[in-house]
């Protein structure tokens, strides 16, 4: 069979078969579709790099962030850092300085038995002025503590704490060093261990009759009141013991050796005998301050009574129920402390005369609004005698807990009870001289606590 195209010679090009129809749809579908998937790739390329991109911003962010806290800290740390580091070489200047002093304190006292008032003049001048520049470098001291903040003033205030503590120790070490070489050239090691021989044996009667008069007041005390004194003579005798020693070595070596070797073995031989007598000083001045404390305590439980009577007749008259309430309670707090300070307690008379102490001063405190100027005079006056002992007895154990050491700051606290205490003896005004008082035991205290 024949066909016969109808149309034009072109017409198979104009009218494709389904066949390649088909062909080119897909084709088309296929383009299509590369360029949707050319599109996703570009689209997931931006969105990769976008939350590359921020990924990277927020990475740079945190280093920036840590750095930046890393460096204020140390930059807070800087100051705290500059503080601590000028107390430090204020502190370490400070013992070297007050160690200076009590040396040349010591050695004074061989030189003005040994030469004289005349003879020793300058060096006591020296002396004193080291002094007054140890007082000025515990002023500068207590600035530093109590002045927050590391800046220029407290470097400078460091820097003369270290000045006035060289002054001293040159000046001082130059008067020891000129003592030290006279008594090489004028005095013979022989005299000189002769009378160090005779010195020895009379501390060492010192001694015994110390420890008969310790023996007495353990009797009448207990241990804890006689604190250093309990155990002076022992200790003492250990110290005359080892000025013995050196005192035999000096005597073998007086033949062989130079004068100025033997001098220097006799010296301190001396100076063990001279701390052996400043021991055995603290017996009769522990009973001294023992029998104070007694009398002082027996008349303030006699002003405490009177005191409280006179409160309790003074409630009527409270300006307010606050004020009346106060005073009520100071009353019974006088009441405890005078009850608990038995007659029993006059074995450790300290404990129980802070205790009425106390409860006076907030009794005084209480009546204050209601008392006159001339009844606030009396009960100075008749609280400063139990201030005074107090002050003493803290003073006294504040110094044992520090021995020949002790920190700067420790030290510091004990010249400012020294001076308060002092402040208080020399004061005629009776409410200045309670307060020094009060003042002298609350840096005592803080002395003692700040020890090693």
């Amino acid at each position: 069979m024949i066909v016969i195209s109808v149309g034009t010679p072109h017409a198979a090009t104009l009218w494709p078969s389904p066949r390649i129809l088909g062909d080119s749809a897909r084709s088309a579908v296929e383009s299509g579709r590369d360029r949707r998937l050319a599109l996703v790739e570009i689209f997931g390329g931006l969105v990769s790099a976008i939350v590359a991109g921020v990924g990277t911003v927020l990475v740079v962010s945190a280093i920036v962030l840590v750095a930046g806290i890393v460096i204020v800290s140390r930059r807070r740390a800087r100051p705290q850092e500059a503080i601590d580091a000028v107390r430090r070489r204020a502190g370490s200047a400070l013992v070297r300085a007050d160690d200076r002093v009590d040396a040349a304190t010591t050695d004074l006292d061989f030189a003005l038995a040994q030469f004289g008032e005349r003879e020793t003049a300058d060096y006591h001048a020296a002396l004193s002025r080291a002094r007054e520049d140890r007082a000025e470098l515990f002023r500068l001291h207590r600035m530093l503590e109590e002045e927050p903040g590391a800046n220029l003033r407290h470097r400078d205030r460091a820097d003369r704490i270290v000045m006035l503590a060289d002054r001293i120790d040159a000046t001082l070490t130059a008067e020891a060093a000129r003592f030290r070489d006279r008594r090489t050239v004028e005095s013979g090691a022989a005299a000189r261990l002769r009378s160090l021989t005779e010195r020895i044996l009379t501390a060492r009667e010192l001694a015994s009759e110390c420890a008969t008069e310790r023996d007495a007041l353990r009797e009448q005390f207990v241990a804890r009141a006689l604190g250093e004194a309990a155990t002076a003579p022992e200790r003492a005798l250990a110290l005359l013991d080892r000025a013995d020693a050196l005192a035999a070595e000096a005597q073998a070596e007086l033949s062989l050796s130079a004068a100025s070797a033997v001098n220097a073995t006799v010296a301190d031989a001396e100076r063990l005998a001279h701390d052996a007598e400043a021991m055995l000083a603290l017996v009769p001045a522990t009973a001294t301050r023992l029998r104070d404390a007694i009398t002082a305590l027996e008349a303030l439980r006699a002003d405490g009574r009177t005191a409280r009577t006179e409160a309790l007749a003074t409630l009527d008259e409270a300006p307010d129920a606050e004020t009346a309430a106060a005073i009520t309670a100071a009353v019974a707090e006088t009441d405890a402390a005078i009850a608990a300070a038995a007659p029993g307690d006059a074995r450790d008379p300290v404990p129980a005369l802070d205790g009425i102490r106390t409860a006076m001063d907030q009794l005084e405190v209480a009546l204050a609004a209601s008392r006159t100027q001339a009844q606030r005079l009396a009960h100075a006056r008749e609280a400063y005698a139990g201030a005074r002992v107090s002050a003493q007895s803290q003073l006294a154990a504040a110094r044992a807990a520090l021995g020949r050491g002790g920190s700067a700051g420790a030290r510091a606290r004990l010249a400012e009870a020294e001076e308060e205490l002092a402040l208080a003896e020399r004061s005629t005004d009776p409410v200045e001289a309670l307060d020094a008082a009060r003042r002298a035991i609350t840096h005592a205290r803080d002395a003692e606590v700040l020890a090693p």
